[in-house]
C-alpha cells in the first residue's frame, strides 16, 4: 500500500505515546494497515515497519475529489473539492 503525500505532513509516532508528533516529507511512502496502536477502533496506516502515521480515515479525509460534508442549505453542497496541497493519494 503506498501513501502519497502532497506537502510534508505531521503524524503522530505511537512508539512515543499519544502526544510526540513526527513529520513526514511529501512523497510517496509504504505503508501499512495496523489495528489502532492506542486500543481504539478504527485501523491505522503507518509508514511500513513503524508506528509513524495516523488513523485510516483521517488519511481518508483529504483524498481527491471529495464531497465536503456541508449543510445541504449551502449552494455548492455538491461541489468536489480539490484539496491542492492537502491532498493525499492511497493507492491499495
Amino acid at each position: 500500500m503506498t501513501l502519497i503525500l502532497k506537502r510534508d505532513w505531521e503524524a503522530i509516532n505511537a512508539s512515543r505515546g499519544e502526544s510526540p508528533r513526527t513529520k513526514i516529507p511529501a512523497g510517496r511512502h509504504e505503508v501499512e494497515r495496523i489495528p489502532n496502536p492506542f486500543g481504539h477502533g478504527g485501523a491505522w496506516l503507518v509508514l511500513k515497519g513503524t508506528l509513524i502515521g495516523a488513523s485510516e480515515g483521517s488519511w481518508r479525509q483529504w483524498r481527491p475529489g471529495q464531497t465536503p460534508d456541508v449543510p445541504e442549505t449551502d449552494p455548492d453542497h455538491t461541489r468536489i473539492i480539490d484539496w491542492g496541497d492537502y491532498e493525499v493519494v492511497i493507492e491499495e
